[in-house]
């Protein structure tokens, strides 16, 4: 039965077209993941166009059409090992198969130029298809990974049966001989041939998407699996929100552990029906900067845990795509103990150490304001320098322990006495500055300073005993005596030095004469 081998010729081409449109998607999905996928491709369009140069033949000198098509379907195996060392990660030189090659050719030159001799011809193309493939196939059995090994070891299984379907070739040219020199009459074998060849295109086209499909999944796998490591090991509170409904996706043990609520009583409801928001406008700044940006970076609220305590946390959060849902990764961290120690630190920075009263940083600063609003109002500001009478006595017959108990009651009995908007402040030793904001009048003064006359001279008990001390207090008014704090004071020194050296225990309001 005669066989036409040009209507096989004609359908091997439209298989590799088909072919090579396949790893052309192939190849546009996945050419930024992995390497080698171009020389792959590469090698299907070098086969194609081998197969459409021996169709054309008699369309085209026949010598060009015998040397083309030898040309583009060696050079192809070519392609396709290198790009197989490059997927696999096994690069290497392999100088002999360019000389290989380089004497195929010569070879195919020289039985369709000078000798045209077809049966050797097809011995060297088969000869060719063994050497190369077997090469692939062995690096295909020997390096590729573990995970990959079941579809690498499929596709290394076609480039084997290529070697063995080009070993029975090759014997079965031997043994039938061929009718003529003509291709497209040769006779059973090449017919053979040609529908074989097409099968092992199709099926190693398929080992390599399958190979390439494989390995894409198992890395996405991979990928999920560390994502999901890594997810549930932060020590941070991680929940996932649907950004739908705003319904709690997953959360991590960190969530469970900082905020105290199990997976089963946070998944599917909201935050706000886990109560978790303290202020309103912490979560509508929070919606506002991902409606805005996607993202919310080191953010600090407050939240409310399962116990009812409040947790300040530093939230960041960024809008990704998980399982297929639209969702907010957010990360909460528990900086409640942080924000205690920097707040001591800044009351450290900010406040005597004694008696816990502004120190003399914070008065500048509170007096700035104060002198501002004065300015503005057109009201009036006292500054009060008050000094303990009788510190040293305490201290030298009761111990400094003693005298420090004095000035702690003194300072807080100060405290207790001004207003809300006064500052009290220890400058050092045995020395207070009052600031007094608002005052409308001066007699408003004076009679506030008769208060914290008595209220410094009122008795105190240490170790049993009634100890009895007073002050000695000098006043500066704004604007009338000066309009800057630091001559406020001077002044204010001034006149309480005064009083000093006059019998103690009074109050001067600062005078020129002072």
């Amino acid at each position: 039965m005669e066989i036409d081998i040009r209507t096989l010729a004609l359908f091997y081409v439209i298989v590799n077209a088909m072919n090579n449109g396949l790893m052309f998607i192939i190849w546009r999905m996945y050419r930024k993941y992995y390497r080698g996928l171009t020389y792959l491709l590469v090698n299907m369009c070098l086969l194609t166009a081998g197969a459409l140069f021996l169709v054309l033949r008699g369309v085209i000198p026949e010598i060009p059409s015998i040397i083309l098509t030898n040309l583009f379907s060696i050079s192809g195996l070519l392609f396709t090992l290198k790009g197989l060392e490059l997927f696999v990660g096994r690069e290497k030189k392999r100088i002999y198969n360019y000389i290989l090659f380089a004497a195929f050719m010569c070879s195919v030159f020289y039985f369709s130029v000078i000798d045209n001799y077809l049966f050797a011809r097809n011995i060297a193309l088969s000869a060719m298809i063994v050497l190369f493939n077997l090469q692939s196939a062995t690096l295909l059995i020997r390096s590729v990974k573990a995970d990959d090994r079941q579809y690498a070891r499929f596709t290394a299984g076609v480039l084997l049966a290529y070697c063995v379907f080009s070993v029975a070739r090759i014997i079965a040219l031997i043994v039938v001989p061929q009718n003529n020199n003509e291709f497209f009459s040769s006779g059973i074998v090449n017919s053979i041939a040609m529908i074989g060849y097409s099968i092992l295109n199709i099926l190693i086209t398929a080992g390599y998407i399958m190979m390439i499909i494989h390995r894409h999944l198992s890395e996405a796998q991979t990928e999920k699996e560390k994502y999901i490591r890594a997810f549930q090991s932060s020590p941070y509170a991680l929940l996932l929100t649907k950004v739908a409904d705003g319904k709690i996706f997953e959360v991590n043990e960190g969530f469970i552990r900082i905020t105290g609520y199990t997976t089963e009583e946070a998944v599917g409801k909201t935050t706000l029906e886990l109560g978790l928001w303290v202020d309103p406008e912490d979560r509508a700044a929070f919606v506002r900067a991902m409606m805005d940006e996607d993202d919310v970076r080191e953010t600090e609220m407050k939240f409310r845990i399962k116990n009812g305590s409040i947790m300040t946390g530093q939230v960041s959060s960024k809008r990704i795509l998980a399982f297929g849902e639209d969702c907010l990764l957010t990360s909460v961290s528990d900086i409640t103990e942080l924000i205690k120690i920097r707040e001591r630190l800044e009351r450290m920075a900010l406040h005597d150490a004694l008696t816990g009263l502004p120190n003399r940083q914070l008065f500048f600063d509170r007096a700035a304001i104060a002198m501002a609003n004065a300015r503005r109002e057109k009201e009036m500001l006292a500054v009060i320098s008050l000094d303990v009478d009788g510190l040293k006595f305490v201290n030298d017959h009761w111990g400094h322990m003693a005298g420090d108990q004095v000035l702690v009651t003194t300072g807080n009995r100060l405290f207790d006495l001004l207003r809300k908007g006064d500052t009290i402040s220890r400058f050092g030793g045995d020395e207070f500055l009052i600031l007094l904001n608002g005052v409308k009048h001066k007699e408003d003064i004076q009679t506030t300073v008769k208060k914290i006359m008595e209220t410094a001279s009122a008795p105190l008990e240490i170790e049993g005993e009634c100890i009895a001390v007073t002050a000695s207090l000098g006043i500066a008014v704004y604007p009338t005596d000066d309009t800057e704090i630091e001559a406020l004071i001077r002044k204010s020194d001034k006149a309480m030095y005064y009083i000093k050296t006059h019998g103690r225990n009074g109050f001067n309001f600062y005078s020129g004469n002072d």
